[in-house]
């Protein structure tokens, strides 16, 4: 059987399976944040519910990236034909998210439902060589005591395949959104955060400028939500991209991102929390005080000095984030990015050491760096271990 055969195979057992356990009169198939979405914004949301929803339904890695962009161009087309179908109040020049969701899912639905058809099967691309397949990832969390998950995690290893970008040299993004005071501001940074990463002028040629404009445009359009009843509370936000030989990191917040090299250990995040020297100094130089409540908190409610989101404490808790850049050579073993919930009770040593251990259990197979990125979405109904408290104390 030859390598087509193969992955045609796979994909059609997925289909078949997809078949016959779909439900299309479910009505709430993905959850939502509950905000309504601008047109500039429908690409992310799209893309998002989609990947929520092949997700939930064990979609094979390599046809993912083919799905999202399939069921992305037809909606797009779609919601431009039939706008009310998807939502759209042509007053308020926004769309319903609700209905949007429902419209998106219906689709996926058709797509996925349209490659039964042997000879349609035949028309899906191949898998990406290994070379443009991106690092390896693997996440895993624990949902605290909280009554819902507030966090996200995103995983592509791809972003150029995704938005439909060629390239030679794709960008692997790795993210952890550690929401606080609802899930809201999360669920929109999993949603847009690479999208207008993507869309920043500097994509292509200078990826750090193009992170901090990300931050910067994920906080601005989230913010101007904050009228909005669901669109309340925000998120810290650690990322990591590897692109060829550089390896960036940005965050606002305290989630931290280990690089792990040959048992050397490299944080690579100075975490923003309020007692942190400078940022002290910037709070209280922008009009902001600093109250230990426990914790060293801003206005002795937040305890974190940088975040997307809480409109309510701007300017002292910005969203502008911190930007590292490393040159790897090749030896880096993996790197480790996770919320405040595990860095707060577990060592860096001893999270080396797990993931070293289960790599020895289970070893990849060929040399390549491993992203491990902490803290599910809802539909696992898990966090990062331990489950730290951003916000006001009780």
């Amino acid at each position: 059987m030859g390598d087509k055969d193969d992955y045609l195979t796979a994909y059609r057992v997925f289909f078949e399976k997809f078949a016959a356990t779909v439900d299309p009169k479910d009505q709430l198939p993905v959850n939502i944040a509950g905000y309504t979405i601008t047109q500039s914004e429908l690409p992310g949301e799209v893309l998002y519910w989609t990947a929520e929803y092949l997700s939930e339904i064990n979609c094979p890695p390599t046809l993912m990236t083919t799905l999202r962009r399939i069921v992305l161009d037809e909606v797009l087309i779609a919601a431009k034909k039939n706008p009310d179908e998807y939502g759209y109040d042509a007053d308020k020049c926004e769309y319903e998210a609700l209905r949007l969701m429902q419209a998106v899912t219906s689709k996926v639905n058709d797509v996925c439902l349209r490659y039964l058809d042997n000879s349609r099967l035949d028309t899906l691309p191949p898998p990406p060589p290994l070379s443009q397949r991106g690092h390896r990832s693997a996440s895993s969390a624990v949902k605290n005591l909280r009554r819902v998950m507030e966090d996200r995690h995103v995983e592509i290893s791809n972003l150029e395949a995704l938005f439909g970008i060629e390239t030679t040299e794709p960008t692997g993004f790795y993210a952890v959104y550690d929401g606080h005071a609802g899930s809201a501001a999360a669920t929109y940074c999993a949603a847009h955060l690479h999208q207008y990463l993507v869309e920043s002028p500097y994509f292509r040629r200078d990826l750090q400028k193009a992170l901090y404009d990300a931050f910067v445009r994920t906080d601005a359009e989230f913010v101007r939500k904050s009228h909005q009843k669901r669109a309340a509370g925000g998120s810290t936000a650690v990322v990591v991209c590897v692109r060829g030989g550089r390896l960036a990191a940005a965050w606002a917040g305290d989630s931290l991102a280990l690089l792990v090299k040959r048992m050397g250990l490299m944080q690579l995040v100075n975490p923003h929390k309020p007692d942190r020297p400078d940022e002290r100094v910037r709070i209280q130089s922008s009009g902001g005080v600093v109250m230990h409540m426990g914790t060293w908190r801003v206005n002795g409610q937040l305890a974190v000095s940088r975040a997307i989101g809480n409109a309510q404490y701007k300017p002292y808790v910005t969203a502008q984030p911190e930007i590292v850049v490393v040159e790897l050579d090749g030896d880096e073993d993996f790197v480790v990015v996770a919320c405040d919930g595990l860095w707060d009770v577990v060592s860096e040593d001893a999270v080396a050491i797990s993931v070293y251990d289960q790599l020895m259990r289970n070893p990849v197979s060929d040399r390549t760096m491993l992203d491990v990125v902490g803290n599910d979405p809802d539909k696992t109904d898990k966090k990062a271990k331990g489950g730290g408290d951003d916000r006001a104390p009780k």
